[in-house]
Parts: C-alpha cells; sequence; structure tokens
C-alpha cells in the first residue's frame, strides 16, 4: 500500500462518512471572501512636505538618501499642493526646516517658520487642506536632543517647556489645524493644550506618544553619529513605557495618537483597544509592571491614580481619539531601493501590504496613513 492509499484510509478511519462528503464539497483555498476588507484611498493619507524656508524661487533640493521626496521652497511647496490636492490627499504633514539669513536663534526660527506656513494656510483653507505642523527642526541640536539647552549644555526643562507654549501659541494662532508634539519631553501634550485653551484656539494636537529611539528614523541624515541615542526618547521595545505615554498623552488632551514607526502594528492595535475599553486601562494601569514604574517616582503615581479615580470620564475621552501611522525615512529609504531594483510595481506592492496592516490594527479608529509615498502612489 502506497503512502496515497495510506492517507485516504485514514481520513476514512477519522472522519464519518458525513464528514467526508463535507470535506469533498468545501473549498481548498482559506479564504472566506474575495474582497479587501481594507483599501487604500486618497482621502486615508497624509502627504508629508519639507518645508525649507531658506529656499528661495519655486525650486527642489535633493534630501540625502530620499530619492524623490526633497526640500521645496515654499514656491515649490505651495505649487506642490495643488498637485497633491488633484489627486484626492487632503492633509499634509508640514515639517518647516531651514532659517533666514543671520536668524538662527531659537525663537527667530520659530518666526519665520511659522510665518511661512502662514503665507500656505491663505493659500488653502480649511476646507481644502488639512495642515499638521511638525515643529521638529526649531531646537534641534546636534546631539539628536531637542529643546533650549543651558550654559552647562544640559536641556533647559523650564526652557523647553515654555518654548513648547510659545510654539503652541505662534501656531494655534494662525488656523493651524494640528499641532503635532514630538514624545521627547513630559507634559508637552499638557503645556501645548493648555496653551491653546488658553488662547481659544480650535487647533487640534497630534502625538507621537510612542516616540523610540529607533536609528531607522534618521536615514536622510548624512552622519548619524550624534542621534544614536538623544535621552529623550522611550527605548525600542519598552511596551510598557509607550502604552503609558500614550494613555497619558490622551489624559493631557490628545485628539490624535501617531504611532512610529507604522511597522508597530502591535502597538497599533492595543492603542485601538485601549481607547475602546476601559477595562482594559484599567487592568494594564493595575499591573505590576506598571506599578514598578510608579513606585519610583510619586508624580507618575499620583497621575495613575487621577486617571482610575476618573476612569469613565477618560472613557469617554479616549473614545474620540482617532489613531494615524508614521513611515520613517528608513522604511522609506528601503521601499526606494525596491523600486529601484525590482520596478514600481513590486515597490507599490510593498507599501500597500504595509499600509493595509496598519489599517486593519487600527480599524474604526484610524485617522490618516502619514506617509511619504502618498503622492506617488497615487500618481503611479
Amino acid at each position: 500500500m502506497n503512502s496515497i492509499e495510506t492517507a485516504s484510509n485514514l481520513l476514512n478511519e477519522i472522519f464519518t462518512e458525513k464528514e467526508v462528503e463535507e470535506i469533498k464539497s468545501s473549498s481548498v483555498s482559506r479564504r472566506f471572501t474575495e474582497e479587501s476588507e481594507f483599501n487604500l484611498t486618497p482621502n486615508k493619507f497624509a502627504q508629508p512636505i519639507d518645508l525649507d524656508i531658506s529656499l528661495e524661487g519655486d525650486i527642489e533640493k535633493p534630501m540625502f538618501n530620499m530619492p524623490g521626496y526633497p526640500f521645496r521652497s515654499l514656491e515649490n511647496t505651495e505649487k506642490f499642493i495643488s498637485e497633491i490636492k488633484e489627486k484626492g490627499i487632503n492633509t499634509i504633514v508640514l515639517r518647516i526646516t531651514g532659517e533666514k539669513e543671520n536668524r538662527s536663534d531659537i525663537y527667530e526660527k520659530l518666526e519665520d517658520q511659522s510665518s511661512a506656513f502662514e503665507k500656505l494656510r491663505k493659500a488653502f483653507d480649511r476646507n481644502e487642506i488639512t495642515f499638521v505642523v511638525d515643529p521638529f527642526s526649531v531646537a534641534l541640536n546636534k546631539d539628536g536632543s531637542w529643546g533650549i539647552k543651558d550654559y552647562k549644555n544640559n536641556l533647559d526643562n523650564l526652557k523647553t517647556s515654555q518654548l513648547l507654549s510659545d510654539i503652541a501659541l505662534a501656531y494655534g494662532s494662525i488656523n493651524t489645524d494640528y499641532i503635532l508634539t514630538l514624545g521627547r519631553a513630559d507634559k508637552e501634550v499638557e503645556i501645548t493644550k493648555r496653551t491653546l485653551d488658553f488662547i481659544n484656539s480650535d487647533t487640534h494636537i497630534m502625538s507621537f506618544s510612542q516616540n523610540t529611539e529607533t536609528q531607522n528614523a534618521y536615514m536622510y541624515l548624512k552622519d548619524k553619529t550624534n542621534h544614536t541615542d538623544t535621552g529623550q526618547k522611550i527605548l525600542v521595545g519598552n511596551i510598557t513605557d509607550m502604552t503609558l505615554r500614550t494613555i497619558f498623552d490622551i489624559y493631557e488632551g490628545s485628539n490624535v495618537v501617531v504611532v512610529k514607526p507604522v511597522e508597530n502594528f502591535h502597538l497599533i492595535l492595543a492603542t485601538s483597544q485601549f481607547l475602546e475599553s476601559k477595562d482594559k486601562v484599567i487592568s494594564f494601569l493595575t499591573s505590576d509592571s506598571v506599578n514598578k514604574i510608579a513606585q519610583e517616582d510619586k508624580k507618575i503615581e499620583e497621575r495613575i491614580k487621577d486617571i482610575l479615580f476618573n476612569i469613565n470620564d477618560f472613557n469617554e475621552k479616549s473614545k474620540k481619539v482617532k489613531i494615524a501611522s508614521y513611515t520613517v525615512s528608513g522604511t522609506y529609504y528601503l521601499q526606494k531601493s525596491f523600486e529601484e531594483e525590482k520596478g514600481e510595481k513590486f515597490a507599490s506592492n510593498v507599501v500597500e501590504e504595509l499600509l493595509k496592516n496598519a489599517l486593519s490594527a487600527a480599524n474604526n479608529k484610524f485617522f490618516k496613513l502619514i506617509d511619504r509615498n502618498a503622492y506617488w502612489y497615487f500618481n503611479r
């Protein structure tokens, strides 16, 4: 008796005749449906743009390791946004970089950068384009840290907190739709939120709540040696820290939690569950891993107690919060390498699979896919 006959006879032994007939009529495919549950459409995307205010005229400047994604002048940015809008993409994440000649002071840069944004805001009203402003470059230090330093070259927490407030004041006063908090400092969302409330601004907050010390986010730098560890961001893999910071940011007033990098599907899924279930929040905040952190810091302990004491209010606030994902420069670089080596179709499949997984993890809590490939994907 050969192996095939043995298997066939065994099937008849371990299943009833009726069950065998059911097996015969069943499909060899694992699919229940032939339709995709999640599709990529332009309205689900946000296109990042790096606007360099030092560039004059309608020009682009190549960015290291970022083929197809240059620095853009103000004039060029305005033109590009018009092209993006034609593709049905209506959200822009604007990282404003550069400085005007002889204006390198942090507050001079903030003034010039916010003035550049104000010109774009006047060119595209809120019914046309939703703007998310990323203030990353205004206080980026050579060692990769973010904020204002004292005379000993240490970060000054009070002055950095004041800067966060002044950023919110600057952009909250000129019809910015969202300010992106950077995931660098304690209470940055609370500082931003209180400032916006104080000036009666309707600007919302997006937060890099789970920002980690990933090297994959610095592909655009020619020299990454000083960016190996900023000392500010969460260590890669420390899911307790990332989840606790997310809960704190929601507590402080974040409207959209941005998961960065997009590959952290487990964080997208976990965040979507926390936003819906107060029982999961309670279970996490009373876990051994969180208790260990709380025991070492009374301020954290008090914050946790306040959330738990007002858990119903927190849960109602959480239900209004959405999730975005952010594709970092290292992932973009790999995708463009695939495009160069294997072609556009292969690269688009790689992008599509990655972003569909992000969509499925966020489910009904989804807001936007922030991806440098957004315009490219719909312009192929």
